[in-house]
C-alpha cells in the first residue's frame, strides 16, 4: 500500500495559471490564431482523458508547475539570444518527456519553437483578449 498527497487547489490554480500564459503569450509568437485554437480542441497542455496517468497527486502537480516554467524559460531566453545552446534544447524535451510522462498532452517539439513565427505575431494583436470593460468606444 503506498500513500499519496493530493494536489492543493493552489497548485492546480497555478498550473491553470500557467497553462493560460502559455496559450497567451507563449504561442502567439510561434503559431497562427487557427493553430491556436487547434490546440484549445484538441487539448493541448490539458490532462489526456484516455489516461489516468495524471492522478493530481502533490509530486506530479510539482512536476507539471515546474516543466512548464522550464519550457517559458528556455524560449524566453531562446527568444532574446536567437539561438539554443544543445543543453537548453536537451533540457527542453526532457522536460516535454516527463509533462507527457504526468499526462500533460504536450505534441511538440523544440523544433516547432525554433523560429518566431512573423505571421503569428501579427495576428497576435487580433487575438481575443479579455477586455477590462464591456463598452466598445
Amino acid at each position: 500500500m503506498k500513500t499519496v498527497f493530493s494536489s492543493t487547489e493552489e497548485q492546480e490554480q497555478e498550473i491553470a495559471s500557467l497553462v493560460t500564459r502559455f496559450y497567451e503569450s507563449v504561442f502567439p509568437k510561434y503559431f497562427t490564431e487557427s493553430e491556436i485554437l487547434h490546440f484549445r480542441e484538441i487539448g493541448v497542455l490539458e490532462p489526456n482523458q484516455s489516461s489516468v496517468t495524471y492522478l493530481a497527486t502533490l509530486r506530479d502537480a510539482f512536476q507539471v508547475m515546474a516543466c512548464l516554467q522550464v519550457l517559458m524559460s528556455i524560449l524566453d531566453k531562446q527568444k532574446r539570444e536567437d539561438f539554443m545552446e544543445p543543453e537548453s534544447e536537451k533540457l527542453f524535451q526532457h522536460n516535454i518527456t516527463l509533462l507527457n510522462e504526468c499526462g500533460i498532452f504536450f505534441p511538440f517539439y523544440y523544433d516547432h519553437f525554433s523560429s518566431i513565427n512573423h505571421e503569428a505575431n501579427n495576428e497576435m494583436q487580433m487575438m481575443d483578449i479579455q477586455v477590462a470593460n464591456q463598452y466598445l468606444v
